[in-house]
């Protein structure tokens, strides 16, 4: 039996380059909140914030990408806020799969049980993007209920780990936002899908901040900044499809 070397094998491939990008963004004209539904072999779903959201992201699912709910094998929730996070019910009755999150919000869910929350919990945040102007109005000032919150997750993601059922994906703990918030970057096709650690304004340049930890901010910023994105996907505003994502990014305290 004739052999192929492995050189070889890719050279009958092809070269190897950028993967189409998967990601289809799913929003309501309403809270503008933004769900993202990820197409590939299998597929997961990022951020249901509503159950409109969900509603949308299912029908979407089936009428232009033409397959099942079976396909899909696992959320994902950038972080715990409501208004990322009200449409799991919904999802979770209609898929049954599982949902996954940061393992810090498992470690500020069992602070709070213990009664330590107030040496956890993070300030109101996000206030100065909302004083901004031009910026989206999307109100998650207060910390989320950890306790209450972390009930629906299953699977408990670490930082630079892998995605479960999803190699290509690589978890990036990006606290600042919140401190349980997390990116998700898949290199093949530089797209990052970042909740609300960036989100993106009226004219379409992101916005970073809600954080009094400065030192935690730069350490993000500088995190995501080393990665070579093309998409960039935030939890509120519109996806960024640009080689600078960051060129005009705004930094808040």
């Amino acid at each position: 039996m004739a052999t192929v070397s492995e050189n070889e094998a890719r050279a009958a491939r092809g070269p190897v380059g950028p993967r189409e990008r998967c990601a289809h963004t799913i929003t309501d004209r309403f809270s503008l909140a933004n769900t993202y539904l990820v197409n590939a072999e299998r597929l997961f779903i990022v951020d249901p914030g509503s159950e409109l959201n969900a509603r949308l992201t299912l029908t979407y699912l089936q009428r232009f990408l033409h397959r099942s709910y079976s396909d899909i094998d696992l959320i994902v929730l950038t972080h715990l806020h409501p208004d990322h996070t009200d449409g799991v019910a919904y999802l979770r009755r209609e898929c049954r799969v599982p949902v996954a999150a940061s393992a810090i919000a498992r470690q500020l869910a069992e602070s709070e049980q213990q009664g330590q929350s107030n040496r956890v919990m993070p300030r109101i945040t996000h206030l100065a993007g909302q004083m901004l102007p031009g910026t989206l109005h999307h109100l998650d000032l207060f910390p989320p209920n950890y306790s209450a919150q972390a009930k629906m997750v299953d699977f408990w993601l670490e930082d630079v780990a892998g995605l479960p059922y999803h190699a290509d994906w690589r978890v990036i703990a990006s606290p600042g936002h919140t401190p349980e918030s997390l990116c998700l970057y898949n290199p093949f096709t530089r797209e990052l899908l970042c909740g609300d650690t960036l989100v993106t304004m009226e004219g379409g340049s992101p916005l970073i901040g809600g954080t009094t930890n400065r030192r935690q901010l730069n350490e993000t910023l500088h995190t995501l900044r080393s990665l070579e994105i093309r998409y960039l996907y935030p939890g509120h505003g519109r996806p960024i499809l640009s080689p600078h994502p960051f060129q005009d990014m705004t930094v808040t305290w």
